[in-house]
């Protein structure tokens, strides 16, 4: 989790409400990510394979893989393993919250990402 833990590792503005509410967000966005690659590579055979099963094989060439073929429909339940993991990997950080507090959060997520829609 390198990029989590350099982004945690940064100080937080102390006088920009907006600044530290972002680098919060960042924080956990990339706990996220870390535990959604440690997810993919305990589920998926390969990265090509992750890929290919995540974006289709048109997509997967233009993120640069080369001749990346069809996987195998049987690959399909470990991508979903993948994404169930994803959601399960991070949720001891919530649980440790009150109800009142995840209720808060819910609420100030909802806001945050309310205000960025168009």
């Amino acid at each position: 989790m390198p990029l989590f833990a350099g982004r945690r590792a940064q100080p937080c503005p102390g006088d920009d409400p907006v600044g530290a509410a972002m680098q919060r967000v960042h924080v956990l966005r990339e706990h996220r990510g870390a535990c959604h690659l440690a997810a993919v590579r305990l589920c998926a055979p390969t990265a090509r394979a992750a890929m290919v099963i995540n974006l289709g094989v048109e997509q997967a060439t233009r993120y640069g893989r080369q001749g990346p073929h069809p996987v195998a429909a049987a690959l399909i339940p470990r991508r979903q393993r993948a994404e169930q993991l994803t959601d399960e990997l991070p949720a001891p950080l919530y649980a440790t919250l009150t109800d009142r507090q995840r209720a808060e959060f819910a609420e100030l997520v909802s806001a945050l990402t309310t205000s960025l829609t168009p």
